[in-house]
């Protein structure tokens, strides 16, 4: 018994399986974004321990470059702020793509009841 959808329906629940798969891009990303913050941190933390007149050394591709630790704790600031910009934007877009997916749920919801008035909705296997 397969019933053929109908059209409208069909489009929603493409828009819908569309907004999910931003979602979860996004997901992915912030992710990312996170664990290199993450680690920044730690990084930052263990570098508040060292002495200032700290010998550092800086992996520039395959080489090893000395460095000071006060060029280094700027760089990493530096990233530090801009990762945690796009985490904030990050969150502001789940925010929005989660609030649009639960009005296209809703939305078709009451499509497949009024299509299907004796389902009563989705049911869930």
């Amino acid at each position: 018994m397969t019933e053929k959808l109908p059209p409208e329906l069909q489009t929603q629940l493409g828009k819908f399986q569309q907004l999910k798969d931003q979602l979860d891009k996004l997901l992915q990303e912030k992710a990312v974004v996170e664990g290199e913050l993450k680690e920044i941190n730690k990084v930052l933390e263990e570098l508040s321990s060292l002495p200032a007149d700290s010998l550092l050394y800086k992996i520039i591709g395959n080489i090893f470059v000395k460095t000071d630790k006060a060029k280094v704790e700027s760089e990493l600031n530096d990233r530090k702020d801009l990762l945690e910009l796009r985490s904030k934007a990050y969150q502001k877009q789940e925010g929005l793509l989660r609030k649009q997916l639960e009005e296209l749920q809703t939305k078709i919801n009451e499509m497949l009841s009024r299509y299907y008035p004796q389902s009563g909705g989705v049911t869930k296997a």
